[in-house]
């Protein structure tokens, strides 16, 4: 296994939106968001936290926090448009993060969703209570049709999934159809989010290079600017793999506030890229949660049980996360590659 380009988490710099969806989403900034999955609740989705990354899929509680209460403004606001949104500006519900964790190991960030929308109608909220750091703020409703693609350069680098080739949404690029979906009643399929003021920032990094040859040693490297506590997840293509850290030989990897921590650590075995099949590429993802607080490092690092589970621990992570304030936690996500050695 490996790791890929240097990732920051800059806390609210939200993913910039392709040029062609900024300018078609109305009155929206490029700080607003597509959901993987329109729901109907679209009302019932105002004043949910939001997780927010700039490294990895978004995510959205899956209820309001307690004693959150929202009141409901609703305007009319009827167009039909397209657009082109990247996997890293999508978002999932808490409880559907396996399935947007599963396309990015498998496919890496080559993944794009087009969606033709007729919208009908905004929602915006006025919020009381402990709604949360980072919350929706305003949804779009309408009805319309998604469809998932990869582009040609990702189809032609991957080895799994491989279909049929054609010209999508008016680009020169080719790209590979990977799963479509229709709603013809009105549904939440986009939000804005609004942050609490003098929101805290904590930033959190992983610098590692996007390809390795079997065979070479793996270094995984992190920075932050205050102290932090890590898990570390490394998933196969197949979404298969489990936790790397902690573990019995570093069982609190710590990053000390502005230093780095390199790991394996020099007492440890080394980690050697490997592949399955000696001859052919893989992609590989890295997951990595990061705790500003021992006690909640403490509380969410997995059990024995879950060491060799790492999709069905993230599913479970994340929804636990919905309890603790984005200021103290920050996730990372990073897909790699490692290919063959020269000759085989």
């Amino acid at each position: 296994m490996s790791l890929g380009a240097c990732t920051k988490q800059g806390f609210l710099a939200a993913p910039k939106a392709d040029s062609d969806v900024s300018e078609k989403i109305g009155g929206f900034s490029s700080d607003t968001h597509f959901l993987l999955e329109p729901t109907g609740d679209a009302e019932g989705l105002l004043g949910r936290q939001v997780r927010v990354t700039t490294a990895g899929a978004w995510t959205i509680a899956d209820e309001r926090a307690p004693g959150c209460e929202v009141r409901v403004k609703e305007s009319s606001s009827s167009y039909k448009k397209k657009y082109r949104v990247g996997l890293g500006d999508l978002t999932a519900f808490a409880g559907g993060y396996k399935d947007m964790l599963k396309l990015e190991a498998r496919y890496g960030r080559s993944v794009e969703a087009e969606y033709e929308i007729v919208n009908v109608k905004t929602l915006t909220a006025d919020t009381e209570g402990p709604c949360g750091e980072v919350i929706v703020k305003s949804v779009r409703v309408g009805s319309g049709f998604r469809k998932l693609v990869r582009s040609a350069e990702g189809a032609a680098k991957g080895r799994a999934g491989k279909g049929g080739i054609g010209i999508e949404g008016g680009r020169e690029a080719a790209t590979e159809a990977l799963d479509s979906m229709e709603w013809g009643d009105p549904q939440a399929y986009a939000f804005a989010y609004d942050r609490a003021a003098q929101q805290k920032q904590f930033d959190f990094t992983v610098n590692l290079p996007d390809k390795f040859v079997a065979g070479e040693p793996v270094r995984f490297e992190f920075a932050a600017n205050e102290t932090a506590y890590l898990i570390v997840i490394a998933l196969e293509e197949t979404a298969a793999g489990g936790v790397l850290y902690p573990s019995t030989q570093v069982p609190l990897p710590t990053v000390k506030g502005k230093s780095q921590l390199v790991l394996p650590s020099p007492d440890e075995k080394k980690i050697e890229a490997q592949l399955r099949d000696p001859k052919t590429a893989a992609r590989e993802t890295l997951v990595v949660y990061a705790f500003t607080h021992r006690e909640d490092f403490d509380r969410f690092k997995p059990a024995a049980m879950d060491a060799g589970e790492g999709l069905a621990y993230a599913e479970k992570l994340e929804k636990a996360l919905s309890q603790v304030p984005i200021s103290r936690w920050a996730r990372v996500t990073q897909s790699y590659e490692i290919v063959p050695k020269d000759g085989e």
